[in-house]
């Protein structure tokens, strides 16, 4: 097969998005090396984020910046197809929730991560939003076959898009094989003096915009604080994003500059390194179309806190406290009642290194190719959906 991948978010995004295309496509060139893969974006690769290498890999930088793309493609419906960018191609993979224009012969697979855009408008940038609720329908409709993250996702396409269940198949997020526990102690002690922390401490995850919720995490730590003078810190790592300064805001309102940490984007090694140091990880995010982090914790040895919405009870499982994320005071009696039992987190910690183990990048890749070779084959029923089950 000729398989043609929109590895854009690959190289321009560092987590979310990027790192769902990056270790999806590495493990499915891990176990295939027999179909060709052409690999296109409109940004140039960079010494952090290359195309990956494989002898049966051709990556093509695109000369015409996204933006022009966008306008040309998805405003002005120009007749420019993407096949004279990737060549000849038995299957084109939109790995970020759109389809430019294609050859009627090349089959079609777009990947949609979450419908937070339509179901929680006030959580995204407007601009964004605007543009997602044109494409994302059109890509939908047009596809062989759609890829949900989740369950979640899959009911969401079917709710709002009437999308034919039999054509959407959930290929899961992973967690790496190099998230585990760290043992390490001079690396723990080095990790713990480079950003300041003192233990016991909560740790979180995410870029800091509204849809994460950190606002009212910071609010349910500061009343734990308030009820116990707890001597527990709180440590939020994660790039600026979308009305980042609300988040700062809210500490300097609380004066709990001395007891919150913002550590801004780290490395990967840092993040398994905290993971592994905090007395617990909180992730009382709105919405999310998977959610990685809560299992990147779990198979770090965290005891982990996350919300009872949208895709976090799918998969988070028996092994996390499950929260209302809209409820301070929930939020905080969970902080409390972690920080207080000790059996509890052990408990905790123990389902959690059996919920990571659930999701692998390896299962996720098999699936893929699962769906790439039926719609090769022009079967695009994902109704054997429960045969896939079994490669995770």
């Amino acid at each position: 097969m000729r398989i043609a991948l929109d590895y854009t978010a690959g190289i321009r995004q560092g987590a979310g998005i990027g790192q769902y295309v990056r270790s999806l496509v590495n493990a499915m060139l891990e176990q295939d090396s027999h179909n060709r893969y052409t690999l296109i974006t409109s940004g140039r690769p960079t010494q952090e984020q290359p195309f990956p290498r494989a002898e049966n890999v051709r990556g093509r930088s695109l000369v015409i910046s996204d933006r022009y793309l966008t306008i040309l493609w998805y405003r002005l419906h120009f007749p420019l197809l993407a096949n004279y960018f990737t060549g000849p191609a038995d299957i084109y993979h939109g790995l970020d929730f759109v389809l430019p224009p294609l050859s009627k012969k090349t089959r079609k697979v777009v990947t949609v991560y979450d419908l937070a855009f339509l179901e929680h408008p006030e959580t995204a940038v407007p601009s964004l939003a605007a543009y997602l609720n044109k494409v994302v329908p059109e890509a939908v409709a047009r596809a062989d076959v759609v890829a949900a993250i989740s369950h979640t996702t899959k009911q969401a396409l079917i709710k709002h898009y009437h999308a034919p269940v039999e054509k959407i198949t959930v290929i899961p997020c992973g967690v790496g094989a190099q998230f585990q526990r760290v043992t390490d102690l001079v690396l723990l002690e080095e990790t713990r003096r480079k950003f300041d922390l003192q233990q016991p401490f909560l740790f979180s995850v995410g870029t800091l915009e509204p849809r994460k919720n950190h606002s009212g995490l910071i609010r349910a730590f500061h009343e734990v604080q308030q009820r116990n003078k707890s001597s527990l810190m709180l440590a939020i790592a994660g790039g600026k994003g979308w009305m980042y300064e609300e988040t700062q805001n809210v500490v300097r309102e609380l004066k709990l500059e001395d007891r919150v940490r913002f550590l801004g984007r780290i490395s990967e090694r840092e993040l398994i390194t905290l993971y592994s140091l905090a007395e617990m990880f909180a992730f009382p995010s709105f919405f999310e179309g998977f959610g990685i982090p809560p299992l990147e914790a779990m198979a770090c040895g965290a005891p982990v806190i996350t919300s009872n919405t949208s895709s976090l009870p799918e998969v988070a499982g028996d092994a996390a406290l499950l929260v209302d994320p809209h409820d301070i005071h929930a939020i905080a009696d969970a902080i409390q009642r972690l920080a207080e039992n000790a059996q509890l987190r052990e408990d905790l910690r123990q389902k959690g290194y059996r919920q990571a183990q659930r999701y692998t990048w390896s299962g996720a890749a098999a699936r893929m190719l699962a769906v790439y070779q039926r719609v090769y084959q022009g079967i695009t029923n994902s109704g054997d959906e429960l045969e896939l089950e079994k490669s995770l």
